[in-house]
């Protein structure tokens, strides 16, 4: 595995409370973030050109662990992004999505817009991001989708309006960008996702409402029924 930037241990991300040298209390956001999609859909350049506002086209298959401080609305934003090469390996995938899963705050899953094979195994990406979290007992979980290759319209296999509705379905975020074009779209993408994990933390913060008690209740008094059977 190649580490570039600062290498990470990943832990859990969280809300921390620093002080400048006037004792003004500041607040410093961690975030943890992992890439997913095919391969050839451009996860790293995209990644590369939020870091560092260059585009680079070529990049081997390799995993890499990304440190990145930015200031956002006033906050000390530290993201640790997660590159994650796509394989094909139902084995080794389950057990690392779930360590990736566990790890992440919130994720961006990139297809190409020239690439519908892509496009479908972002689908099937979310449904198994999904599934791992709610068993985590994670009820929101943080996506944004991404149509990298904006640039190549004209080879365009899959249409804005099929990524918008794949979001709208999924509660997720959904751009569509050119990490070869432009750097404000990809900057978008990851402040977009940075508040999908400041709403979720927000929630999960927040006391449980009279639907998710009843919600709760239910499944026990239906747990109840099935072992009196």
């Amino acid at each position: 595995m190649v580490l570039r930037h600062s290498i990470l241990k990943p832990t859990s991300a969280e809300f921390r409370n620093c002080s400048d040298m006037s004792g003004t209390a500041a607040l410093k956001v961690e975030a943890n973030v992992v890439v997913l999609g095919a391969d050839r859909v451009g996860k790293t350049a995209l990644t590369v050109r939020f870091l560092t506002r260059r585009f680079i086209g070529e990049y081997g298959d390799i995993e890499s662990i990304y440190s990145h401080n930015v200031i956002v609305d006033g906050r000390d934003i530290s993201f640790n992004i997660w590159d994650c090469p796509y394989s094909q390996d139902l084995s080794e995938v389950k057990c690392i999505q779930e360590k990736r899963t566990q790890w992440a705050d919130g994720f961006i899953l990139v297809y190409s817009i020239c690439d519908r094979a892509s496009f479908s195994i972002i689908c099937q990406q979310i449904q198994c991001i999904k599934a791992t979290k709610e068993y985590l007992g994670v009820e929101k979980v943080p996506i944004v989708i991404v149509g990298n290759k904006r640039d190549l319209h004209h080879r365009r296999t899959v249409s804005s309006e099929e990524g918008r509705l794949l979001a709208l379905s999924t509660d997720c975020e959904f751009y569509e960008v050119s990490a070869a074009e432009t750097y404000h779209g990809v900057l978008l993408v990851f402040h977009g996702l940075l508040e999908r994990i400041r709403d979720s933390r927000t929630s999960a913060k927040k006391p449980a409402g009279i639907k998710s008690i009843v919600k709760s209740m239910s499944a026990v008094f239906a747990r109840k029924r099935t072992d009196s059977v």
